[in-house]
Formats: C-alpha cells, sequence, structure tokens
C-alpha cells in the first residue's frame, strides 16, 4: 500500500506540474499572484536560425519552354477509314445473279466448311469462235464467316478479241451492282481502266482494289477487292498512338 501511496503522489505531482509549468507558466505565474508573491519571470531563449531556415528573397522558379504540340502535323487521309462488306451476302449473290452471273447461292466450301463462298461462270461466245473456246469470266465471292465478305473476284478470259467489249461490259455492270449492294462509292476511274484493259492497283478505305493481268499467251485479268494486308495489324489507329511520330521534348523545361 505504501508502494502504490508514492506512486499516485508521483503521479499527482507530474500532473499538477505540467498544469503549472505550461503556456510558460502562466497557471505557476496566476496561483503566485493570488496569494501575493510576485510572477516567476520568463526569458524567451534565441538560438541561431539553421541554413534551411534563413529567409530572404526566393529564388524565382525555372520557366520550361513547352511546344505547341507534341505531334506532328498530320494530313487526313482517306484510308484512315476502313470500309468493310457489310451486306448479307446471299443478297448480294442474288442481286449478282439479277445482273447476269447465275449462282447456287452462298454456301460453305467444298473443301473448307469454315470458309463461305458464292461462284458464277459466264462465257461470251461468238460465231467465229470456232474450235476456240469463247471468251468467259468467271465471279467468285469468299467469305470467313457465314455473314460476312472478305473477298470479290472476277477473272476475265479474252480468248477471242471480238467479244472483249461484252465481256468488260458485263464484269462493269456486275462491278456496278457489287458497290451500289455495300453502298460504296461509286469508281468511274477503275471502270475506264478495265475497258480498256489497264492493270491497276489502288488502297481505298482501307481495301485493295486491282486489276492484274496474268502470264500467259491468253489475255487473262483478275479484278479483285480484298482488304488492305500491306499495312501491320491496328495500323488505322490515329497516328496520335504511335509514339515514332511524337516531337522530341526539349532538353530543359
Amino acid at each position: 500500500m505504501v508502494v502504490f501511496g508514492l506512486l499516485a503522489i508521483v503521479l499527482l505531482g507530474a500532473i499538477g506540474a505540467t498544469v503549472l509549468l505550461a503556456n510558460d507558466y502562466r497557471n505557476l505565474n496566476r496561483l503566485l499572484a493570488r496569494f501575493g508573491y510576485d510572477p516567476v519571470a520568463v526569458t524567451p531563449q534565441t538560438r541561431a536560425l539553421r541554413p534551411y531556415e534563413m529567409k530572404g528573397n526566393r529564388v524565382p522558379r525555372a520557366k520550361g519552354l513547352i511546344p505547341e504540340r507534341l505531334l506532328t502535323p498530320v494530313t487526313p487521309m482517306q484510308t484512315r477509314f476502313v470500309r468493310t462488306i457489310r451486306k448479307a451476302p446471299e443478297m448480294l449473290c442474288e442481286a449478282l445473279r439479277r445482273s447476269g452471273f447465275e449462282t447456287a447461292g452462298w454456301k460453305a466450301g467444298l473443301f473448307d466448311q469454315q470458309s463461305w463462298e458464292c461462284q458464277s461462270y459466264r462465257e461470251f461466245p461468238d460465231a467465229n469462235d470456232g474450235t476456240n473456246p469463247p471468251s468467259s469470266a468467271f465471279l467468285s465471292i469468299r467469305g470467313n464467316a457465314e455473314t460476312r465478305v472478305s473477298s470479290f473476284r472476277i477473272k476475265l478470259n479474252i480468248e477471242n478479241t471480238a467479244t472483249q467489249n461484252r465481256v468488260t461490259d458485263a464484269v462493269i455492270a456486275a462491278i456496278e451492282v457489287f458497290l451500289d449492294e455495300v453502298r460504296w462509292e461509286e469508281a468511274p476511274d477503275i471502270f475506264t481502266d478495265i475497258r480498256a484493259l489497264k492493270e491497276f492497283d489502288i488502297i481505298r478505305f482501307g481495301n485493295r482494289i486491282q486489276l492484274k493481268k496474268e502470264f500467259s499467251e491468253t489475255p487473262r485479268y483478275n479484278f479483285i477487292i480484298t482488304p488492305d494486308r500491306t499495312r501491320n495489324r491496328g495500323s488505322y489507329l490515329p497516328d496520335y498512338f504511335d509514339r515514332g511520330r511524337w516531337l522530341p521534348l526539349p532538353d530543359k523545361l
């Protein structure tokens, strides 16, 4: 009990001393003044300021020169937009059938059930063909799914130059039907080249359109529309995703 009593006295004394000596002896001076004693004089201690506490004129904050733009100027191009063939394939085949290319409809491929196709073969006979085969055109539409077209192709076989115009006119009519069905713009420039059997290879809206001549004695040409595979996958995203086209930042900001 004596020990606990001493601990209680020490604890109460510490608390009382803290209360009396707090705020520069303010409570102690009040107590002394109440009993008629002089207050305890307190002289504030002064110390030298540390280097980081020195006050003075601040150094102005450094200013950086930031360019107005961080990208090189890019001229918009039509090929930034990719046009896909969204027309229902069976309706496209039916429209081509009405234009003169008979087809068996949109069906799964014979050798690959994962691919779908629609094909047509059309001849252009002439009285002067003799024993030679007549000029012809082979149309093929392919897709990598039942509801998606991935390529459009027409092969022109000019066996008799006398029927060349008939072949090219029929091919152009089929291409016009295709462009109208998929809601693409007309292309009179390629029609002129097809009529003249002039080769071309152009890229529009992410698709490659070309007319190529085969290496053979008989004039044979392939008109093909396929997605443009000359660019890397995903390269149709805006150029601001390409870090290689960013302007370098200045060394000092």
